[in-house]
């Protein structure tokens, strides 16, 4: 069975449309957005200990997080997939929210247009 990706601005576009009942994957996008992804606390913590804590848990962080790594900061949000019965199925609730087939068919994502 084929598979194509969705861009991320098509699955916000999709979030605006259909809320709960869009793909999982597009869902996740629109409720896990943060300014940075890769922030971890800090507040609260002396200077020497950061400074110890560093000490041992960069280098280890280092070496998780190169590019072959499936820890890596680009491998944390995959691109979403959709093959032909994802596509049918957002076509249906498109169809359903918008009232016609040819509205539906605009907010379609390009990917499901091809397929």
């Amino acid at each position: 069975m084929s598979s194509a990706t969705i861009t991320r601005d098509e699955c916000l576009h999709l979030n605006d449309i259909l809320g709960v009942k869009t793909l999982s994957g597009c869902h996740n996008i629109k409720h896990t957005m943060t300014g940075r992804d890769d922030t971890f606390h800090t507040q609260g913590i002396s200077e020497e200990d950061k400074n110890h804590r560093s000490s041992w848990l960069m280098p280890k962080l280092a070496r998780r997080m190169t590019k072959n790594s499936p820890h890596h900061v680009s491998k944390w949000r995959p691109d979403v997939t959709v093959d032909k019965n994802d596509c049918s199925r957002l076509r249906d609730l498109l169809t359903e929210k918008m009232g016609s087939r040819a509205d539906a068919e605009e907010h379609l994502p390009t990917a499901c247009k091809r397929m």
